[in-house]
């Protein structure tokens, strides 16, 4: 795709000439069907001639390819108001997928609490639910056999999730799994995306490995991850590696070796695995850090091991800890062009780094982040954090200087001579100028009084009362 194709579309929009913007979509589209923003562009040509049905279900393709769009609220209400107009068989054979078989996998131990909850949500969403199991204690295997159609395999625990994982593989017959916790569950709105997105995806020249959107609700609130590797075809020679935050690799070559195709889509999961009280009593971080110590002592030059567990130590709280393992990570990291998880690694020192109060190392990880991605919204606003302290702490510190340097004109003998004015009324007005800076302007109109009863031939000082008393 050039990009005076699109300039054609974008410019065909705004002249209002909607059929050939549908037409030269469409073009682009037949070609490569992957290519989200030209469904956008395709979405708004139809919906401006009237096939309000139409451009619903091609909004709904882009959605699904670009699952992080800006754009999404403002378009669904607008095209909510077009009418369904004809059918348009030309842009359902556009839309047209292959048809795959998708499975769900599901990773268990002792988990009473939720897995009804997540089997129940695949249900029709799927061809196929593999459960693998791990010599559970409480009612796990029960609740699993409440479900006829989920197959239910179990597998000794060796401390390994990749293991674990390729065990299941191994029982899936379908030609795409998804991988679903059993802390989490599919949004009944996805159902119909999971074969959607496989049979999209199928027909690519490399692995696709696609990204979900993960939902984590936590405390309360909620927050939106899309770093979370969880869709892929069976049939490709993929497979997993570490023994925990386990990675997908391809058959014969190393973690960061040999190509794959790599997207977020649009099956959401949501997530409440990290709510506080559930990770304590899974003791999920005790367990998590045992086995991250246990890799980074068999890879020490992995920089994606040393980043995980610099990122568990952060929250166990072992900080020194953390910033050792992460800042290591870093250096490892600028070895391996295909490891692409730099900036997550300087955001966990930033947020280190700001706990302690250490502005200078923080402001350094943001500007090393900024250099990777310079419109990084996260390493902009923490740097913007920071700056603010670092304003914060100069002016509590000139403040003190201050308030101090009149003292030292008590104590102060040397050859150079002090200038006399700075005690008498210099301070003082430097003190207001700082007063007005911090938004206190009551206390700033005061000093500047204190100052004029004193010396009232300082007309600048009379004109900056007056400003402030107008």
């Amino acid at each position: 795709m050039q990009t005076n194709e699109l300039e054609l579309i974008i410019e065909a929009l705004k002249t209002q000439r909607y059929k050939e913007a549908e037409t030269l979509s469409v073009a682009i589209l037949q070609r490569n069907r992957l290519i989200a923003q030209v469904w956008v562009y395709l979405g708004e040509a139809l919906m401006h001639q009237g096939f309000g049905k139409a451009a619903r279900r091609v909004f709904d393709r882009a959605w699904l390819l670009d699952p992080q769009s800006g754009w999404v609220h403002a378009v669904h209400q607008a095209v909510r108001e077009v009418p369904d107009g004809p059918e348009r068989a030309s842009i359902n054979d556009l839309l047209a997928v292959k048809k795959v078989t998708v499975a769900a996998a599901v990773l268990v131990y002792n988990n009473e609490r939720s897995l009804e909850r997540c089997l129940a949500a695949l249900i029709g969403a799927v061809d196929e639910i593999v459960v693998i199991d791990s010599q559970s204690t409480d009612r796990t295997v029960q609740i699993t056999r409440k479900f006829p159609q989920v197959k239910l395999v179990d597998v000794e625990w060796h401390e390994d999730f990749a293991e674990k994982r390729n065990y299941g593989l191994e029982h899936i017959e379908s030609d795409w799994v998804l991988w679903v916790d059993a802390d989490e569950y599919l949004f009944p709105e996805d159902q119909q995306a999971v074969r959607q997105v496989a049979g999209v995806f199928d027909d690519l020249p490399v692995p696709p490995v696609l990204l979900i959107w993960q939902v984590n609700e936590m405390s309360g609130t909620i927050s939106d991850e899309f770093t979370q590797t969880r869709m892929f075809p069976t049939k490709r020679g993929l497979s997993y590696q570490g023994r925990i935050h386990e990675q997908i690799v391809q058959e014969g070559q190393g973690l960061f070796e040999g190509d794959s195709y790599r997207q977020s889509v649009r099956i959401r999961l949501l997530h409440d695995g990290y709510e506080p009280t559930i990770v304590k009593n899974e003791n999920k971080l005790e367990r998590n850090i045992k086995l991250l110590a246990r890799m980074v002592e068999d890879e020490p030059d992995n920089p994606g091991w040393l980043l995980y567990y610099g990122r568990e130590s952060m929250v166990l709280g072992n900080l020194d800890e953390a910033v050792e393992a992460l800042l290591l990570a870093e250096k490892k990291a600028a070895d391996i062009p295909r490891f692409g998880r730099t900036m997550d690694i300087q955001m966990y020192l930033v947020k280190i780094y700001m706990t302690r109060k250490e502005w200078v190392q923080g402001e350094q990880a943001c500007r090393r982040a900024l250099a990777i991605a310079p419109d990084f919204p996260d390493a902009i606003y923490y740097l913007a954090q920071i700056q603010m302290r670092q304003a914060v702490d100069l002016l509590q510190s000139a403040e003190a200087g201050l308030r101090s340097v009149k003292g030292h004109f008590q104590s102060y003998r040397s050859s150079t001579p002090a200038d006399t004015q700075i005690p008498l009324w210099k301070t003082d007005i430097a003190l207001a100028d700082l007063a007005l800076i911090s938004g206190k302007k009551a206390e700033a109109k005061a000093i500047f009084r204190q100052v004029l009863e004193r010396f009232p031939n300082l007309d600048f000082v009379r004109r900056r009362l007056q400003q402030l008393e107008y």
